[in-house]
């Protein structure tokens, strides 16, 4: 790449016009990006993650969604395929029920899947069952940005593409006196029905409504309701509702929790009828202002600036070698990971916040649903690697989130806390972004909120319960198995989420704080059993369980002692120490002893990378001096559970945290403990990554890793040099990497053991 196109992606900037929010991205040349550079998005591949089959049900599956969104998109418009599936889209179903405006990309509850649109030939139906169109993977594409459908059962051709907060439909009908597009307002992925819905037909080219569901994701105690706004690029000849099983022709409006709109088109041979539809959290009207961000009916252009958004985003990092199935892997993975969070204001800054009340943004884009049990992991950090003014701004985010409901959120879905997972690692995201580098934001307020959580936990009438097992931890200096559910992950992400905080208050130069918290960070000792070597619940009374088994979940969180004893991040050389490098070497060779179906997805005494807890592991022998098992391991790990085809992730994608995962390791290192900043050097795939770093905080230079003679026998490291110069560790600091440079690695078949 030439230095006169550097990628400068991550600034953001909002453009406060009265039309719309744009991204801007301000060191691109104005002509043609595509005329430029590769098109990276050939090697993008939505369908990677669609597969639903797995013997481990819904923790098996990857959960994505193949449909239309931009990067962080607040709409992501996509075919629901079975009512059943997290995402809305199963690669094995036969059937589309419609295109819905709003999913989840990889979580392991289901939720969203809001306002259905659907078009159909000869008779209005109403139901799913009825309405729903057998399709072909022979007629069906997906690229970043784009979704192409044929539906069999009615010879239309369904098209989508979308803006931010805009799903632009275009569907070519055959010639037909009883054309029809149905609406379903009322359509969700949740596992609750909707409690309240509206639709009107306000004139015959425009529909608008809204949609109230109760109890969202994984339990959530409180509803959100999602606005919408559609226009027609064809004024219908007629149009009804429905509410129930009844159909209402030429009524115009309905109220109920079982409700849609249709409406009705005589169509010659191959013509096509385009829609827009917007949403909002906040309501009609800023919905009918969304609908202004595609301001003209030009499917195409609107196809295209999404595909050269997603390019732009790709190109931040290049790659040279490689086989075109990792290159496939390697940046569905990367689109994967710039998903989510997504953007939750609307084109004029408004958004809905934890308290209801109406906000607007000034200074930052407001993002929503963060899965921060998983992404804290990798996927934060490698956005604030790659996209830091990003970063900065979901940072921002979440301390609003925090000044509006009194709390930071764990698992917020949208503006509505959630008690899903445990820990409290908005603590993680904030302090490794912060150490990192990025800075212009209100640490003060973050800290006071970070370690009010620490501290306290909510009321017993708050929706969300913060470190509910905080009470125990405190009093005993570990969380008792008699007391409450997990309490091993408790003790163990408490006290990582406490060195995290440790960190953050000496670098505020609050020293009685760091004492506190880095103290109370070692209470991971507090569950270790020095006779098992293994961390094991323990009762309030001080003494262990009996019956111990480690291979048994009970005391841990979607895992057991064998994948939670390595979770202790921030003391890596502590835990060695605990067990003795011995024990440690040999326990993880026995863990990483299987690698096949099904020791790597159920946690019974081997790895399981298809959830979160232990996907640190595999770096950790780079700790006890031996890092040529890491390279194995890792190296392994890419060639086997990765692939590209719709079984591809092994496991909940959770917003993209497998996914960076994977971006990470393939360019040769991994964040092993967020809060720490540095990464552990594993073993790189390509021959050459260049990585673009961003300008206004890390100076516009570029980052290049050689791995000379990597092949797919070639993955140990031989040695190691930084700009001309040896290096002699197996980690390297971040602040090494975007001070710019050359990391070569010389690669070898042989282990270098020494």
């Amino acid at each position: 790449m030439k230095k006169i196109y550097i990628i400068m992606i991550s600034i953001l900037l909002i453009s406060m016009s009265a039309e719309h929010i744009e991204f801007k991205f301000s060191s691109i040349e104005e002509k043609s990006y595509l005329t430029e550079k590769e098109d990276l998005t050939k090697y993008v591949n939505p369908f990677i993650g669609t597969d639903i089959y797995s013997k481990l049900g819904a923790m098996g599956r990857a959960n994505c969604y193949p449909g239309a969104v931009v990067p962080f998109g607040m709409v992501q418009l996509s075919p629901d395929t079975d009512m059943d599936n997290f995402a809305g889209y199963g690669y094995e179903d036969r059937y589309v029920l419609g295109f819905s405006h709003t999913h989840l990309s990889g979580c392991g509850c289901p939720g969203m899947g809001n306002i259905l649109v659907m078009p159909i030939i000869g008779e209005i139906k109403i139901k799913e069952e009825d309405y729903k169109s057998v399709f072909s993977h022979d007629e069906e594409e997906a690229t970043p940005g784009y979704y192409m459908v044929m539906l069999k059962s009615y010879g239309i051709k369904a098209e989508l593409t979308t803006s931010t907060r805009v799903g632009f439909h275009k569907y070519t009908f055959p010639a037909s006196s009883n054309a029809h597009v149905i609406v379903d307002v009322t359509h969700t992925l949740e596992d609750d029905e909707p409690i309240d819905a509206f639709v009107k037909i306000i004139d015959n080219e425009t529909i608008v409504g809204y949609v109230t569901i109760p109890n969202p994701f994984c339990g959530g105690k409180t509803p959100y309701t999602t606005y919408f706004a559609m226009k027609f690029s064809k004024p219908f000849d007629a149009f009804g509702t429905w509410n129930g099983n009844t159909i209402y022709y030429e009524n115009s409006s309905q109220k109920g929790v079982d409700i849609g709109a249709f409406v009705n088109y005589t169509t010659y041979e191959g013509e096509i009828i385009k829609i827009k539809v917007a949403i909002s959290y906040v309501g009609i009207e800023q919905a009918l202002l969304n609908l202004k961000e595609i301001p003209h009916w030009d499917f195409e252009k609107v196809k295209e600036e999404a595909k050269e958004a997603w390019n732009k985003l790709l190109h931040l990092i290049e790659v040279e070698g490689g086989t075109e199935r990792q290159k496939t892997i390697f940046y569905t993975a990367l689109y994967h990971c710039f998903l989510m969070p997504h953007i939750f204001n609307d084109i004029n800054g408004l958004y809905i916040g934890m308290d209801d009340k109406i906000y607007n943004v000034s200074d930052h884009i407001q993002y929503a649903t963060f899965s921060l049990w998983d992404t804290f992991r990798s996927q934060h950090p490698l956005l604030t690697l790659l996209l830091p003014s990003v970063q900065r701004d979901m940072v921002i985010s979440l301390i609003e989130y925090y000044k509006q409901g009194g709390w930071f959120p764990k698992w917020p879905f949208l503006n509505r806390y959630t008690n899903c997972m445990i820990g409290d690692h908005a603590v993680a995201v904030i302090a490794d972004t912060y150490l990192k580098g990025i800075r212009d934001f209100d640490i003060i307020t973050a800290y006071e909120g970070l370690r009010k959580s620490a501290l306290t936990t909510p009321p017993s009438t708050h929706d969300y319960e913060g470190r509910v097992a905080l009470p125990y931890y405190l009093k005993y200096g570990y969380v008792p198995y008699d007391k409450i559910s997990q309490s091993v992950s408790r003790t163990l992400e408490y006290a990582y989420d406490d060195w995290c905080l440790a960190q953050l208050a000496k670098e505020l130069g609050k020293e009685d704080d760091y004492e506190m918290f880095m103290k109370r960070a070692m209470y991971y000792r507090n569950v270790f059993d020095n006779f098992t070597k293994f961390m094991r619940p323990r009762y309030s009374s001080g003494s262990w369980k009996l019956l111990f088994l480690p291979s048994s979940w009970k005391g841990f969180t979607e895992g057991n002692a064998w994948t939670y004893t390595w979770f202790v991040p921030h003391d890596i050389d502590g835990l060695i120490k605990l067990m003795g490098k011995e024990i440690f070497i040999k326990r993880l060779d026995h863990f990483f002893k299987r690698f096949s179906y099904p020791a790597w997805y159920m946690p019974f005494s081997h790895y399981w990378h298809g959830n979160e807890p232990d996907q640190h592991v595999p770096y950790l022998y780079n700790y006890a001096g031996e890092p040529w098992k890491t390279q194995y391991i890792v190296r392994k790990i890419m060639a086997e559970l990765y692939d590209d085809a719709p079984s591809g992730i092994p496991g909940n994608d959770d917003c993209g945290q497998l996914s960076s995962w994977y971006v990470f390791s393939a360019m040769g290192f991994y964040p092993v403990c967020p809060g720490n900043t540095s990464y552990q050097i594993g073993s790189p795939i390509f021959s050459k990554i260049t990585i673009h770093l961003d300008e206004k905080y890390y100076g516009g230079k570029e980052f290049v890793i050689i791995a000379k003679n990597v092949s797919e026998g070639n993955i140990y490291v031989k040695s190691i040099t930084l700009n001309g110069k040896e290096l002699n560790r197996t980690w390297i600091k971040h602040s090494e990497i975007v001070n710019g440079g050359t990391l070569i690695l010389e690669m070898s078949n042989i282990p270098r053991r020494n």
